[in-house]
C-alpha cells in the first residue's frame, strides 16, 4: 500500500502543465465549498433550533401536571410533595391558565391568561408584575402603553354561562423572543386571575422545572405512573411536537441540497481521474510491464481520489470554522424585522456540534472515494501492450 500511495501522492503534487493544475484544484475547490456551505448551514441551523429550545423553556415550564377534563386542582400542596420526591426535580409551582378577550380603547384581542406567583418566570419584563403583564406585540395590536388601563372579558368557572368584565392597569411588557407568545399571553398575579375566574384557592396546575430538560419525558412518565388519575403530566417536547418535527425536516433538505453540491463536486474527481488515467496511459503501461498488478493500478487511482476528497474535505471544514467563528464573533448576517420576529433574534444564531462536522466530512470523503471507483476500474483493465502500443 505504501507504494502505492507514493505513486498517488506524486500523481497529485507534481507538475503537469497548468490545465491538468486547473481541473485539480477545481475538483478540491468543489468538495471544498460543497463541506463548507454544508457545515456552516448545519451550524446555523444548529443554533435556530438552539434559540427556539431556550425561547420555548423560558415561558413554558420542562413538564406541567393538570386535572382531566380541565378541572382546578384544590388540595395542590400534597401533590407538590409528591412531586418533590422525583429524582430531578428542582422546583414545583402553581400556576392559573385561562382564556379572555382584552380591550382597549380602539380595539380588542383574544389572549391566553396565565397567573403566576414569581414575576422571575417573566422573560425580559419591563415594569412589574402587578396588574397585568402583556407581550409586546398584543400590546402594540392593543396600541396600550405602560400603566394604560384595559377592560379583561372572562367566564368565571363557578358560572360557565356568566361573562365577567374587570378593569386592569397594564403593569409590565415582556418579550418571549417567540411571536406567539408575545403576540397572545397576557400575565398575571395569581391571586387577581384566581378571583377573575372563580378558583378561590384552586389552580389550573403545576409548573415543574428540571435539572436536564431532557429528562422530561422520563419525569413525566414517572409522575403518570406514580400520580395516576385523575392528574395527567405532560412535557414541553410533546407540546412543541408539531414545531421541532418542522425544525428537523428543514434541516434534512437543507442537508440534502447542500449535500447534492458534494456529489456534483464528485463528479468532477472522477473526471480529473479519467484525464490523469489519459495522461498517465504509458506510465500504467509501464508499471504493469514491470509487474504491477491490476490491483495495485486500480488501487493508485482509488487513493487519488480519496486524497482529493479529504484535502477538499479538510480545505472545506477550515473555511466552515472560519465563517462560523466570523458569524457567532461579529454578526454581520442581520435578518428582516418580519423574520426575526418570528424567530425571535435578530442575527444568525451559530452553534456548532462536532458531530455534524464528522459527519459530513466522514460523507464527503465517502462520496469521494465511491466517485473514483469507476475511473480505477477503467485503469485496472488497461493491458501492457495496449498501453505502450504508440510509445
Amino acid at each position: 500500500m505504501r507504494v502505492e500511495l507514493f505513486i498517488a501522492r506524486r500523481h497529485i503534487t507534481s507538475s503537469g502543465g497548468a490545465f491538468k493544475k486547473v481541473i485539480s484544484g477545481l475538483s478540491i475547490g468543489g468538495v471544498a465549498i460543497g463541506v463548507g456551505a454544508l457545515v456552516v448551514v448545519l451550524s446555523v441551523e444548529n443554533g435556530l433550533h438552539k434559540n427556539f429550545k431556550e425561547q420555548i423553556l423560558a415561558t413554558t415550564p420542562e413538564v406541567m401536571v393538570m386535572k382531566f377534563h380541565h378541572k382546578p386542582i384544590s388540595d395542590y400542596e400534597s401533590l407538590m410533595q409528591k412531586i418533590y420526591e422525583i429524582n430531578g426535580v428542582r422546583s414545583v409551582t402553581p400556576f392559573v391558565y385561562s382564556k379572555g378577550i382584552l380591550r382597549s380603547r380602539t380595539t380588542q384581542d383574544g389572549v391566553m391568561l396565565r397567573g403566576i406567583s414569581d414575576a422571575r418566570e417573566i422573560k425580559n419584563l419591563e415594569g412589574e408584575l402587578k396588574g397585568i403583564v402583556l407581550g409586546k406585540m398584543l400590546a402594540n395590536k392593543l396600541s396600550v402603553f405602560l400603566y394604560d388601563t384595559l377592560t379583561l372579558f372572562g367566564v368565571e368557572s363557578a358560572s360557565p354561562m356568566g361573562i365577567k368584565t374587570r378593569e386592569f392597569e397594564v403593569t409590565g411588557i415582556f418579550d418571549a423572543g417567540l411571536y406567539e407568545y408575545n403576540s397572545s399571553l397576557a400575565y398575571f398575579p395569581m391571586k387577581s386571575l384566581q378571583d377573575f375566574v372563580g378558583l378561590g384557592d384552586g389552580v389550573t396546575g403545576l409548573e415543574i422545572r428540571l435539572a436536564d430538560v431532557y429528562k422530561a419525558p422520563e419525569v413525566a412518565q414517572q409522575i403518570n405512573g406514580e400520580v395516576g388519575y385523575p392528574y395527567y403530566a405532560h412535557h414541553w417536547i410533546e407540546l412543541n411536537t408539531n414545531l421541532f418535527s418542522a425544525l428537523r425536516l428543514e434541516k434534512a433538505t437543507f442537508f440534502i441540497l447542500l449535500l447534492l453540491i458534494i456529489i456534483v463536486a464528485c463528479f468532477g474527481i472522477a473526471a480529473t481521474l479519467i484525464m490523469l488515467i489519459t495522461q498517465k496511459t504509458r506510465e500504467i503501461g509501464v508499471l504493469r510491464a514491470i509487474g504491477a498488478t491490476s490491483g495495485m493500478i486500480r488501487r493508485i487511482f482509488m487513493l487519488e481520489g480519496v486524497l482529493i476528497g479529504v484535502i477538499g474535505t479538510v480545505v472545506g471544514i477550515a473555511i466552515g470554522l472560519i465563517l462560523c467563528f466570523l458569524l457567532s464573533r461579529y454578526h454581520f448576517i442581520h435578518l428582516p424585522e418580519g423574520v426575526s420576529s418570528v424567530y425571535g433574534t435578530d442575527t444568525l444564531p451559530v452553534y456548532m456540534r462536532v458531530f455534524d462536522f464528522v459527519l459530513v466530512g466522514v460523507g464527503a470523503i465517502i462520496i469521494s472515494f465511491l466517485a473514483s471507483l469507476y475511473p480505477s476500474a477503467r485503469a485496472a483493465k488497461l493491458l501492457p501492450s495496449e498501453a505502450i502500443r504508440y510509445e
